[in-house]
């Protein structure tokens, strides 16, 4: 617990800046984060952020449990999809991805 202290209370205060919403915007985030089949975006994931938000414990086991099964849904479709399911996946990611690089710039409207 000491070893993981400065990292925590440094997060805390990086967090606490954020200026997070309701709690229903908090449950729609964190499921939708959790939900996405991408590494990094898992349930550990999702109960570090949770805790980090100070959310109660009850909603973000909800939420969590909610964006897992989300993600577990998206892959067996994917999968069940089979190899054309997979190369159309990759094409929507690939077409988001470019839109996001490629599109407006941050002073542009």
């Amino acid at each position: 617990k000491s070893l993981m202290s400065p990292i925590l209370s440094r997060a805390e205060k990086k967090s606490a800046s954020l200026g997070v919403g309701s709690i229903e915007k908090q449950w729609a985030s964190l499921a939708a984060f959790v939900g996405i089949p991408l590494p990094g975006t898992g349930a550990w994931t999702g109960a570090m952020g949770a805790f980090l938000l100070g959310m109660p414990t009850a909603i973000a086991l909800s939420s969590i449990f909610t964006g897992v099964c989300g993600a577990g849904c998206i892959m067996a479709s994917i999968t069940l999809a089979g190899k054309k399911g997979g190369i159309a996946a990759l094409a929507a990611l690939a077409l988001i991805t470019g839109a996001e690089f490629f599109g407006k710039k941050d002073g542009e409207k």
